[in-house]
C-alpha cells in the first residue's frame, strides 16, 4: 500500500455534492474512485490476450478454414 496526497477544491466539491461536507467524506469518495479504477484496470488486463496466445488462435483458425476447404 502507498499513500498519496491529492489537492481538491473542497468548496467546488461541496457545491456539486453536498454529501462531501468534510475531509473525511471527501477522503472516502476519493478512495472509492481509486478502488473502482483499479478494478477496471484489472478487468482490462484480463481481457488482453498476449501475443503468443493470439498467434496460436490465428494459426488454429487458419488450419480449420483450410481443412474445411
Amino acid at each position: 500500500m502507498c499513500m498519496v496526497t491529492v489537492n481538491v477544491d473542497e468548496a467546488m466539491l461541496r457545491e456539486m455534492n453536498p454529501n462531501l461536507s468534510d475531509k473525511a467524506a471527501i477522503r472516502r469518495w476519493v478512495q472509492e474512485l481509486i478502488d473502482l479504477r483499479i478494478q477496471q484496470m484489472e478487468l482490462e488486463d484480463d481481457e488482453t490476450m498476449d501475443l503468443e496466445d493470439a498467434r496460436a488462435m490465428l494459426h488454429e483458425t487458419i488450419r480449420k478454414v483450410y481443412a474445411e476447404g
